[in-house]
């Protein structure tokens, strides 16, 4: 697993307010392993944490599993959270644990390499241009709207050749938003 040798837990929680409180510093080490300097706690700590989440359907998805967490009702989920050279597989658990707070969990499962994406790249420099990638299982939505793998929208893109890349907003493919919806008891 990429020299991982122990349980890889990253953990961050909100408060009753909705404002991020606490990570751990499993979540700064991947951060800063991961040219993720715009998620480190000075910069996150005491932000709302559905403020950042721009897609209507995942920020309702994610609504939904903090109400129920706080009701009592955890929820558990694999996504991918991709690096440019690495494919990587997490499960987060999503709990109540006190005073209205909740915890999120995403621990490691899998992680391969695999050639770098340059679209991947934080520090690629980007165009006007927005890509949509599923927040759960990475596929890029191409303009005729079908979803395929990073690597194929690449190519179909033509990514390769292009002097800057698109941007990327993050929102849900039809598959996956049909599984999670069902996975979370979400009509």
């Amino acid at each position: 697993m990429g020299g991982i040798e122990r349980t890889y837990t990253l953990i961050y929680r909100i408060d009753a307010g909705g404002r991020i409180s606490y990570v751990n510093s499993v979540w700064s080490d991947f951060a800063l392993k991961n040219q993720g300097e715009s998620v480190l706690p000075e910069r996150v700590l005491g932000t709302r944490l559905l403020e950042a989440v721009t897609d209507r359907t995942v920020r309702e998805m994610y609504q939904w599993m903090i109400r129920r967490a706080r009701e009592g009702v955890p929820a558990r989920f694999c996504y991918r959270c991709d690096a440019p050279d690495k494919r990587r597989t997490f499960e987060m658990s999503i709990r109540q644990i006190a005073d209205g707070q909740v915890e999120f969990a995403s621990t490691l499962l899998h992680e391969e390499a695999r050639p770098a994406v340059a679209l991947l790249e934080t520090t690629a420099q980007r165009e006007e241009r927005m890509l949509r990638v599923c927040s759960w299982c990475q596929k890029v939505a191409l303009p005729d709207g079908a979803w395929v793998p990073v690597e194929e929208a690449v190519n179909t893109l033509r990514l390769m050749e292009a002097e800057r890349m698109p941007h990327i907003t993050h929102g849900i493919c039809g598959g996956c938003k049909t599984e999670m919806k069902a996975s979370i008891g979400l009509k």
